[in-house]
């Protein structure tokens, strides 16, 4: 039985999906990772320890399986940043997407009127979020950790260089760095310059096609003879794995950060520089936002206030009773600052009404509004202003939830489909590899669920959405980009 290896390598986790020809999710195996916070602002994680959950994850499927795959693919979170020295050892963690240290140097290319350039060459918008944000706060604060960078890297390109000892990206993942051309899909020279980096400190960019081959120590003999293919960003995967190809199609992922995204086929940037374009693959790009703050909103409140093992089924199960607005309570969900659609990161969460009527449900059931309100935000940045009837996918770990994807049809008004599988950047992966293997992946597509919104919910939802967009204005927490 020959199968199909993707690891997908997440904020939360890392997890290895074997996959059948016929797209079925033959086993599933994950490690979680540890997020590191020394300072106020700070999201960082070990190269190393995630180098060790990519291998414990190739090791336990291929064990159960008891057979090695026919290829191994991968999909990674966006906008990591890694140091590392000419002998390739990592000088720093590896500062996550969800990181701010870097918001000053983020306000200096907006003041300095290099915002725009950076958006309009590369499709992705100035935030603490970017690798170039990143890059020039190390420039400015670890003068000397920077002298020494041979390499930029992300923390696919640091597993890559472990297991194949050469330095690779793929488009998908160059084009939300910041400083890849989104025409050209090549490194930006002029952009370079402004940051005082060489192209030979970034890696080489391939296509998600591109096939490798390495070994490691800590891995059995016949990984060496499998082929490695790079695949891309878990997001755009997402789009690949879930179907979403059509223009009235919007995949929506929510796991510990959430997005909205459209599948297109030539690059496209927004006026007001509100959403992204990345590199999927072949001729395909994705548009759309990121919210820092998704379901790791519902673990804070759940491990940090509430203190409690109560199952996240049952603290869901108990909102289900709770009218639509949660009886005037309303969060606004930014715990750690905020890409899309406010895209500042200064800003912080709150619970706007909350009265001694208010229970722990009423509590859980807004943080959930909260989150859609914000994606539906993003959603709105999408959608063209005509009566297109546009249908939303749902992927991430929220799809396991059909309390919070009905909650999401009835917010938007829009239809939601549920693919055959939530681990929908694994498959994007999957689909990727069997292209550059020419091998068959059979996915499944008409088999899925479907929600469709509650005209009563949805109207009193959208009384909840007013409020919410009054509230933002004025807080005075929405700053355009440009």
């Amino acid at each position: 039985m020959g199968y199909f290896l993707a690891i997908d390598m997440g904020t939360t986790s890392v997890k290895a999906v074997a996959f059948s020809g016929s797209a079925e999710m033959l086993y599933r195996y994950s490690v979680n990772n540890t997020t590191l916070q020394p300072q106020a602002g700070y999201a960082e994680q070990e190269p190393y320890t995630i180098l060790l959950a990519v291998i414990e994850c190739i090791n336990s499927v291929t064990a159960y399986l008891q057979q090695p795959p026919m290829c191994i693919s991968f999909s990674a979170a966006l906008h990591g940043l890694i140091v590392m020295d000419a002998d390739g050892n990592a000088l720093t963690n590896c500062i996550l997407w969800n990181d701010t240290r870097a918001n000053a140097e983020a306000k200096e290319l907006y003041q300095n009127k290099s915002a725009a350039e950076f958006y309009t060459i590369t499709g992705v918008p100035v935030h603490a979020m970017t690798p170039v944000c990143k890059i020039l706060w190390l420039q400015k604060n670890e003068p000397k950790l920077f002298n020494k960078a041979a390499k930029f890297i992300s923390l696919k390109e640091y597993v890559f260089f472990a297991l194949t000892q050469q330095y690779v990206i793929d488009t998908s993942i160059a084009t939300a760095m910041g400083l890849c051309n989104i025409q050209k899909l090549q490194w930006e020279t002029n952009l370079l310059n402004k940051l005082k980096i060489s192209e030979q400190q970034l890696s080489t960019i391939v296509a998600p096609e591109t096939v490798f081959y390495g070994n490691h120590t800590l891995l059995p003999n016949w990984f060496a003879q499998v082929p490695l293919v790079i695949g891309g960003g878990d997001g755009p995967l997402a789009n690949l794995g879930m179907g979403v190809s059509a223009p009235d199609q919007i995949a929506v992922t929510i796991g510990t950060s959430a997005a909205a995204r459209r599948t297109i086929h030539q690059p496209l940037l927004n006026a007001s520089a509100q959403t992204f374009c990345y590199f999927l693959c072949q001729q395909s790009y994705v548009i759309g936002g990121a919210s820092n703050n998704g379901a790791s909103v519902i673990q804070w409140f759940k491990n940090e206030i509430l203190k409690t093992n109560n199952s996240y089924e049952n603290l869901f199960n108990e909102t289900v009773n709770i009218e639509p607005g949660s009886n005037g309570l309303l969060v606004l969900p930014f715990i750690a600052g905020e890409r899309a659609p406010l895209w500042n990161a200064e800003a912080t969460a709150a619970f706007v009404g909350l009265t001694r009527q208010h229970t722990q449900a009423h509590c859980m059931k807004a943080i959930m509004e909260g989150v859609l309100l914000n994606v539906y935000a993003i959603i709105k940045q999408l959608v063209a202003n005509d009566k297109t009837e546009y249908t939303l996918f749902a992927g991430g770990g929220f799809a396991e939830s059909t309390i919070w994807v009905q909650m999401l049809a009835d917010i938007t008004n829009m239809k939601v489909i549920l693919p055959n599988t939530i681990e929908s950047s694994a498959l994007g992966a999957a689909i990727v590899a069997a292209k550059a293997i020419n091998a068959q992946l059979d996915v499944n597509l008409n088999n899925t669920t479907i929600y469709t919104p509650h005209s009563s919910s949805h109207q009193l939802y959208q009384e909840v959405w007013m409020k919410y967009q009054r509230i933002l204005t004025q807080l005075e927490l929405i700053k355009k980009p440009l």
